[in-house]
């Protein structure tokens, strides 16, 4: 209890309490000698101080302060952009140069080493008839001599179009495209 006392008291000295309740701290210290006397020892106290602190702003020179200021605002040049750079190169260079040796390292490790130069081939057979539900067709690869057989199959179970839909009917069945 006596703590939210001491506390009230000091909030009332700062003027910090609500209207309610400093009437409240005000009718304790009319019931209570020993707060009003705390409380005026708080008051002489905040005299005394603000005393000293005008005694010492008037003794002091304040009239080369400016000057003293703008001698250290010269003092403090900018940073020229090539000695930042020189500076983070000498902090940050052997790290910086890791890191683009690791990433250059690693590009050419995630590239396939022969890389396809498109999308063309050359197809050596086709076999499809109009109608037919599935196509197959040859892909021979010159560099290794390799080839490889590829079966189209229609899942939809709707029948190949016929790029030779132009012909006359008869003609062209049968035959590689």
């Amino acid at each position: 209890m006596a703590s939210r006392r001491n506390r009230d008291l000091q909030r009332y000295f700062d003027e910090e309490l609500s209207p309610r309740r400093a009437a409240k701290v005000q009718e304790q210290l009319a019931s209570a000698p020993e707060d009003q006397r705390r409380l005026d020892s708080l008051r002489d106290l905040r005299a005394s101080l603000r005393e000293a602190t005008l005694e010492s702003v008037e003794q002091a020179d304040f009239s080369r302060l400016w000057a003293r200021v703008q001698v250290g605002i010269a003092a403090q040049r900018p940073v020229h952009f090539s000695e930042r750079v020189r500076h983070w190169l000498r902090s940050y260079g052997l790290m910086a140069a890791s890191a683009a040796a690791a990433a250059v390292l690693a590009l050419f490790l995630w590239l396939p080493a022969d890389q396809a130069t498109g999308n063309d081939c050359d197809i050596e057979s086709l076999d499809s008839d109009p109608g037919a539900m599935s196509t197959i067709f040859t892909i021979d690869t010159p560099e290794d001599g390799s080839s490889t057989t590829v079966i189209w199959v229609n899942e939809l179970g709707q029948p190949i179009p016929d790029d030779d839909a132009t012909e006359p009917p008869g003609e062209g069945q049968g035959e590689a495209h």
